[in-house]
């Protein structure tokens, strides 16, 4: 097997993507496997993620991550989560148990 360097060039309409770092983040899946740096996100976290963008690092995306897959193994059933709300604590260091987050962030 061989490992080849490639430079990619993507053109994303704005409402698609938002930046941490040089991390990118897309609604777009098939993207992820041509670069590491490329990540999926659901549209609707995308609009929300674009308010905090400058104040988003790694390691936020990475808590929000770990957080919405223990927020949606506490359900029984398909919840949506507050991203604005859970992102805004995250983002203001505000720490929380996960039952704070079903109590607080569940939309439905």
């Amino acid at each position: 097997m061989t490992t080849i360097d490639l430079k990619v060039t993507l053109q994303l309409n704005e409402e698609d993507y938002f930046k941490v770092g040089d991390h990118i983040f897309t609604k777009n899946d098939k993207l992820k496997s041509i670069e590491d740096k490329l990540h999926f996100c659901g549209s609707s976290a995308i609009t929300v993620f674009k308010e905090y963008e400058s104040l988003l690092t790694m390691e936020i995306m990475d808590n929000w991550s770990r957080l919405i897959k223990a927020l949606n193994q506490t359900t029984s059933c398909c919840a949506v989560w507050d991203n604005r709300k859970i992102i805004q604590e995250l983002v203001e260091k505000r720490e929380h148990p996960v039952s704070w987050y079903v109590k607080n962030c569940r939309i439905c």
